[in-house]
């Protein structure tokens, strides 16, 4: 990771800490998303968007996508008010992501593209750009 994409990626983080994480509660996709990872078809994803465990039906596809969009759309929304790129907010929202919505059994992606499922209250496993 560049330089740059860090410092940004640490604007992102620390604006987010400055409004007390409620700047990223739009990104759960509401009830649809938690109902999503409860099935254990869907994971978060280190990215800041909802990946697909395995194989999937195109009904799944299709609900994965559209909250997919209204989280980039968010994301894009929010890069142009900080003037940061629309990837470190998305980067940004994964780490949050990550430490408070993935569930006790539910799946989440790191960087690496390998998908880990949470093992009862213990942390999740965070990638090396989110604070610890």
């Amino acid at each position: 990771m560049s330089r740059r994409m860090k410092l940004i990626l640490a604007l992102g983080i620390g604006l987010a800490a400055v409004t007390g994480g409620a700047a990223y509660a739009f990104v759960q996709g509401g009830d649809e998303a938690s109902q999503l990872r409860a099935t254990g078809q869907v994971g978060e994803q280190w990215d800041g968007y909802l990946g697909i465990v395995g194989s999937a039906s195109a009904e799944l596809r299709a609900r994965v996508d559209a909250i997919n969009i209204r989280r980039r759309a968010v994301y894009t929304e929010r890069a142009a008010a900080r003037q940061a790129t629309i990837e470190a907010m998305a980067v940004s929202a994964g780490c949050e992501l990550l430490s408070s919505r993935v569930g006790p059994g539910q799946y989440y992606r790191l960087p690496d593209g390998s998908w880990h499922q949470r093992q009862g209250n213990g942390p999740v496993q965070l990638p090396s750009n989110c604070p610890s």
